[in-house]
């Protein structure tokens, strides 16, 4: 088999050279006009420009053919989907303009399914050292990829997901952990200082779990009262 026959070859055809667009190749879709799409190269030479605006998208291939399953898990159904879709793009965050930090740029940078899957088994098999299946895990943060991360570990090891809102007041935040008896708390940065301060109301609470680099001073600040982990 040449090397040129493993490259999946997707739906997608660039509307101005009409050559059909490879799995994983940027596709530059117009924001406006139906089904109009340019390959990069051309989306540069095009003279003049499209008039409208092109967003970058991903071209896909066919996705991976899978043994199906009858009454599947939510565990089983999440492992058989990032095998069907392992290369193609999963969890994406929107980049920063470089030039102006309070702007967002029009491209994302890209999570693939099998990076997604092999966190989540990673991050779930870190678990289970501090948390037993079937109890109960807090999630606190804002929308990121490590929160859905957090969650498809808790499904693959059969650990309840308890979320909270990340505007949630400190009565609020306290009544949830104390009422579902949460032992473990995953929560980002910004979040991380209110739940240490919770820490001592919060009997069940064991372990706070940051999904961020923790600051020097919260370290150095609160090392000795209990154990951080990140």
């Amino acid at each position: 088999m040449n090397a040129t026959d493993t490259i999946k070859s997707t739906y997608r055809f660039c509307n101005r050279c009409h050559r059909n667009l490879k799995h994983g190749e940027s596709r530059f879709n117009c924001v406006v006009c139906d089904n109009y799409d340019l390959c990069e190269e051309c989306l540069a030479v095009l003279d003049p420009p499209h008039p409208h605006r092109m967003m970058p998208e991903l071209a896909s291939g066919k996705e991976e053919v899978v043994e199906k399953r009858q009454n599947e898990s939510m565990a089983s159904g999440i492992q058989t989907t990032i095998t069907m879709y392992h290369d193609r793009y999963c969890l994406g965050v929107r980049d920063i303009d470089k030039n102006n930090s309070s702007q967002y740029r029009d491209t994302y940078s890209w999570l693939t399914f099998e990076t997604v899957g092999a966190r989540s088994r990673k991050f779930g098999q870190g678990l289970r050292k501090i948390i037993e299946p079937r109890n109960f895990l807090g999630i606190c943060s804002r929308n990121r990829p490590e929160w859905v991360i957090t969650d498809f570990a808790c499904i693959l090891q059969s650990i309840i997901s308890v979320t909270m809102y990340y505007l949630f007041n400190n009565w609020e935040l306290t009544y949830i952990i104390n009422n579902t008896k949460l032992s473990v708390v995953v929560c980002d940065q910004q979040m991380l200082p209110k739940f240490i301060r919770l820490y001592a109301e919060c009997p069940s609470l064991q372990h706070i779990v940051c999904m961020d680099p923790i600051p020097e001073k919260i370290l150095g600040d609160y090392q000795f009262l209990f154990h951080l982990e990140y």
